[in-house]
């Protein structure tokens, strides 16, 4: 295993626990089998039933599954679902929490650079989520799994931060740079590594990899929860997203993209 990703790892089995309870306090896991809107951010929702359709019985897995928000919605939406994390502990507390639910996961412990419980052309989708690049070290391996996994005509959805809000300090006004654009890291925050890639570092190996873009989005935060911390309640400050109040709010939040390996 790389060894930043190694690190990130053990960072991530430590704050288990605080996750779980703000997780228990958002309470949105338990909703997300029969209110999957909730487990998504910039639209990709719409896009995956765009370009994958009815998910009832297909194979899907989720890459860097954090939280299983999105797991879970997959599962409730009659999908197949393998859940993919590098942290054991944080599959632990989701493995339990799909028990509670009733819901048939497939729960495997794997860096995303190396799925190699994971067999060729197994799934018709591939989906990953906000907070996911900004643990990996190598796209181009990463991408190359993803491709590997998925079927001849299956597709790889993502969204995260869009790499137009990474170089501003965290705070609403005044708005400052913080770093150039094109400084991506690797950033050690105490016992982590953490990447800001740029829109090309993100495209090149995708395409490198041997995927079709078949559909980009560029989209607002739709709740001020995105601007305030990391809590899974909802926002409590509406001025946040008006662009006039928050300058940062003028460029787009999420980068959303569908990818398709070709038949």
């Amino acid at each position: 295993m790389n060894t930043m990703h190694e690190a990130n790892r053990r960072n991530w089995n430590k704050a288990a626990e605080w996750w779980k309870r703000l997780e228990e306090e958002g309470g949105l896991w338990s909703r997300c089998p029969d209110e999957p809107d909730l487990a998504f951010e910039g639209n990709a929702l719409g896009l995956i039933s765009e370009v994958s359709g009815n998910l009832q019985g297909r194979n899907v897995c989720v890459v860097g599954s954090g939280d299983n928000h999105a797991a879970f919605a997959f599962s409730g939406m009659g999908a197949h679902v393998t859940s993919i994390d590098i942290s054991e502990r944080r599959l632990e507390v989701a493995s339990k929490r799909a028990s509670q639910l009733g819901l048939p996961i497939t729960f495997v412990q794997a860096d995303a650079a190396d799925l190699n419980p994971i067999g060729d052309a197994e799934f018709d989708l591939v989906f990953s989520s906000n907070g996911f690049l900004v643990w990996i070290a190598d796209l181009h391996a990463v991408f190359r799994e993803m491709f590997r996994v998925l079927r001849p005509g299956g597709h790889y959805v993502f969204y995260d931060v869009h790499p137009f809000q990474r170089p501003w300090k965290d705070q609403i006004t005044p708005i400052e740079v913080e770093k150039p654009y094109w400084d991506t890291g690797p950033f050690e925050m105490k016992d982590s590594f953490e990447f800001n890639w740029t829109l090309a570092d993100i495209l090149n190996p995708l395409a490198a990899a041997g995927f079709t873009l078949r559909r980009i989005l560029e989209t607002p935060a739709e709740d001020s929860r995105f601007w305030q911390d990391y809590s899974y309640l909802p926002g409590t400050d509406d001025k946040l997203s008006d662009w006039n109040e928050n300058p940062r709010a003028a460029l787009p939040t999420w980068l959303t993209l569908a990818l398709q390996r070709p038949e």
